[in-house]
């Protein structure tokens, strides 16, 4: 992902929202909203319900929870975060690999970056046809069908195609080779024939 818009460090869990889809993040966000709307309540709407210490005590809190938040999210939480220029290295490193044929480490960088970010369409997409390559079909069929699911696939529509008629042309090839194994020889069918 990108470098994130300042402003989403405005709101307390919207980043980890935003760059990893965290539910703690939710949660944080969710939590937020609801001190800050009763802390509004209680002051605008309901002011003789709750006495002006424990206003003045969840303002204190409403603020010491954003700023705290605003704080971690900015430089600790989204600093300890894999930046998006090392995951693209590491995208390029795997793509030499799989060029070069070294099929073990592009498939651990690949590993990598997916671990990191599960939704990473580019790497996935390279790890079926790594996994078609290296002959484990089943694998590579079973990663089209996660990198299918994730949004923004659509974009790929044509080349998670191509893989899968890939995948069947290989299937059908072995098939091919079992069913031309399984079969004698031509010729060997004829009784030799008495002199």
């Amino acid at each position: 992902m990108g470098r994130m818009p300042w402003a989403t460090y405005l709101w307390p869990g919207l980043p980890q929202m935003c760059d990893r889809g965290s539910w703690p993040g939710l949660g944080l966000a969710a939590g937020f909203a609801i001190l800050l709307n009763l802390v509004l309540v209680g002051t605008l709407l309901w002011s003789d319900f709750l006495p002006r210490g424990a206003r003045t005590l969840m303002w204190a809190l409403a603020g010491l929870v954003w700023a705290g938040s605003a704080v971690y999210s900015r430089f600790w939480d989204h600093g300890r975060t894999e930046p998006s220029d090392r995951t693209a290295d590491a995208y390029v490193e795997a793509r030499e690999q799989y060029l070069k044929g070294n099929w073990f480490e592009a498939e651990c960088l690949l590993s990598r970056i997916l671990k990191r970010n599960p939704r990473d369409l580019e790497a996935r997409l390279m790890l079926a046809t790594l996994l078609r390559h290296t002959g484990r079909r089943d694998e590579a069929a079973r990663q089209l069908d996660r990198l299918e699911r994730f949004e923004g696939s659509g974009k790929w529509v044509l080349e998670i195609s191509r893989e899968r008629q890939q995948l069947q042309a290989a299937k059908s090839d072995e098939e091919d080779a079992k069913q031309e194994a399984a079969s004698p020889p031509p010729g060997a069918d004829a009784s030799p024939q008495a002199a």
